[in-house]
C-alpha cells in the first residue's frame, strides 16, 4: 500500500488553498527547443502576436494539461474529454439522479431530498415497456439471421444520446431536452433515428415514434427545476466544472455555470522567432506509393528558448456556487505545478513551471485592485552569465543562451492592506527557490 503523502496534501493548510479568499496569480514557464502552443491557423507555427512577435499560450491549452493532469494523474471526473460526448455525461447524470444514486461520492442530499430530486429529474423521461403491447410486438424477438428491429434498436440506442435501451428488460427510456415546450412531438423523436437507416424500418420507426409521443414523462414536474437538480449534480461530479464553469447548451439547453478560476493568455517576455523544420518518414503511407518512393517528408514547427507570463484569478464568490473545497483548490496548485511534466512530448519536453506567485486577498471581494499587484512583479531579460538567485528573486536561464531572466516579486504588499504574497512550488516541493 502506497502511503506517500500527495503532493497537494502538504499545502492543504495554505491560505492559498482557503476557497473564502479571492486570489490572483502569476505564472512563469519556459520552453526550449519546442512548440508550447500550436496554431493551426498557421501551420501549427507557435502562436504569436502578429502586432508584437511575442509568442503566445492560449488559456485553453493550459486548462486542458490541468485536466489532463487531474484525470491522469489524480484520477479526478473531468467532464471537458475525448472519451465522452459531452450531452452524453448530461443524460447519465440526470439518469443516476432519477435511479437515486445514494453511493455516489459526492453525494450530499438526504434520502428524503434526493427522493425529490428522483421525482422531480422523472419529468424529463418517457419510458416505453412490455406492458405496452405494441411496443412489446416491436421489439419482440425473432428467430433471423439478419438484423431485426431489436437488434437495429439496440444498436441506435448505443448511439443516440438521449435514448436508452435495455433489451433484457424490454424497456426503452427517452431523457428529453428539458426548454423545449414540444420535447416530446413525434417530430422531435423522427429527428433522432434520420441518420440511422430509417428506411429499412421506416414502418416500426413510425409506429415507434407515435408510440413516444403519446407516452407521458414518468412524472408531472418543473423542467427548468429538473435542469438545475442535474446542472449542480454535474458540478458536484466533475472537477473541472467546479474549477473553470462549463456550458451545457450543446443540445441539453442546461445553462450554463461560472467557474471561479480564470485565466488569461500567456504571452512571452520577449518577441519570438517561429521556426519550421522539414524532417523525413522511414515509412510510407499508402502501398501504392512503394515504388515511388521509400520516405515520406513532414514539417516540425518550433522555437528556440521563450520565457511566458500569464495571469490568473480565484473569485471566492462564484466558488461558493460551484461548491469549491480546499481539497480543490490544492489538487488545481499541484496540476499546475506538475502539468507539464505529465504532458511531455518531444515538442514539449523542455517546458518547465519555474515559478507560481500568488496575492491572497483577506476579503472575498479583494483588498487591492488586480493589475496594481501584477505591476509589482517584474520580470527582466539580463545579458551575461546568470547570477545566484537571492532576495527574494528567481532566475531563469538555460545553457546555450548568453542571457537569463530576473523575475522580482515583494514578500510584502505596502501600499495594500491585508494582501499577503505566496509561492506554492516552494510548499510543494519543500525546497527555496
Amino acid at each position: 500500500m502506497n502511503t506517500q503523502t500527495e503532493l497537494w496534501q502538504k499545502i492543504l493548510d495554505k491560505p492559498y488553498c482557503d476557497p473564502n479568499k479571492r486570489m490572483d496569480f502569476v505564472l512563469f514557464y519556459d520552453l526550449r527547443d519546442g512548440n508550447p502552443n500550436g496554431d493551426p491557423d498557421a501551420g501549427n507555427l507557435p502562436r504569436m502576436d502578429p502586432l508584437t512577435g511575442h509568442g503566445i499560450v492560449t488559456d485553453v491549452c493550459i486548462k486542458r494539461k490541468i485536466r489532463d493532469y487531474f484525470s491522469a494523474v489524480l484520477g479526478r471526473q473531468i467532464y471537458i474529454q475525448s472519451e465522452n460526448a459531452l450531452n452524453n455525461l448530461y443524460y447519465e447524470t440526470a439518469r443516476k439522479i432519477r435511479e437515486n444514486d445514494s453511493n455516489s461520492e459526492v453525494e450530499k442530499s438526504t434520502k428524503k431530498q434526493m427522493e425529490q430530486e428522483a421525482e422531480t429529474v422523472a419529468a424529463l423521461l418517457v419510458q416505453l415497456d412490455v406492458s405496452n403491447e405494441k411496443f412489446k410486438v416491436l421489439i419482440e424477438e425473432k428467430e433471423s439471421e439478419e438484423e431485426t428491429f431489436r437488434d437495429w434498436l439496440e444498436k441506435v440506442s448505443k448511439e443516440i444520446d438521449e435514448i436508452e435501451f435495455d433489451p433484457v428488460k424490454g424497456i426503452l427510456s427517452y431523457m428529453g431536452e428539458a426548454s423545449a415546450k414540444k420535447t416530446f412531438s413525434k417530430d422531435t423523436f423522427k429527428k433522432l433515428f434520420n441518420d440511422y437507416e430509417p428506411d429499412k424500418y421506416k414502418s416500426e420507426i413510425n409506429e415507434l415514434t407515435n408510440l413516444l409521443s403519446q407516452a407521458k414523462p414518468k412524472k408531472s414536474g418543473d423542467m427548468r427545476k429538473a435542469r438545475e437538480i442535474v446542472k449542480w449534480k454535474m458540478c458536484g461530479m466533475f472537477d473541472d466544472i467546479r474549477l473553470f464553469g462549463a456550458v451545457l447548451t450543446a443540445g441539453t439547453n442546461a445553462g450554463q455555470i461560472r467557474g471561479p478560476f480564470q485565466l488569461t493568455f500567456g504571452r512571452s517576455i520577449d518577441r519570438i522567432f517561429q521556426m519550421d523544420a522539414a524532417i523525413t518518414r522511414c515509412a510510407i503511407t499508402k502501398a501504392s506509393d512503394w515504388k515511388k518512393k521509400q520516405t515520406e517528408f513532414g514539417r516540425k514547427s518550433w522555437l528556440n528558448w521563450a520565457v511566458y507570463r500569464q495571469h490568473g484569478f480565484f473569485n471566492p464568490l462564484l466558488g461558493e456556487k460551484t461548491g469549491i473545497k480546499k481539497e480543490d483548490l490544492a489538487r488545481f496548485w499541484e496540476a499546475i505545478a506538475c502539468m507539464f511534466r505529465n504532458s511531455d512530448s518531444a515538442s514539449k519536453g523542455e517546458m518547465t513551471m519555474h515559478d507560481i506567485i500568488v496575492f491572497v486577498h483577506d476579503h472575498p471581494r479583494g483588498n487591492a485592485p488586480s493589475h496594481k499587484l501584477f505591476e509589482k512583479i517584474k520580470c527582466e531579460n539580463k545579458t551575461g552569465i546568470a547570477p545566484e538567485s537571492k532576495n527574494g528573486d528567481l532566475i531563469i536561464s538555460r545553457d546555450g543562451f548568453d542571457n537569463f531572466y530576473s523575475i522580482n516579486a515583494p514578500k510584502e504588499i505596502k501600499d495594500y492592506n491585508n494582501v499577503s504574497t505566496f509561492r506554492p512550488l516552494e510548499d510543494i516541493w519543500n525546497k527555496k527557490q
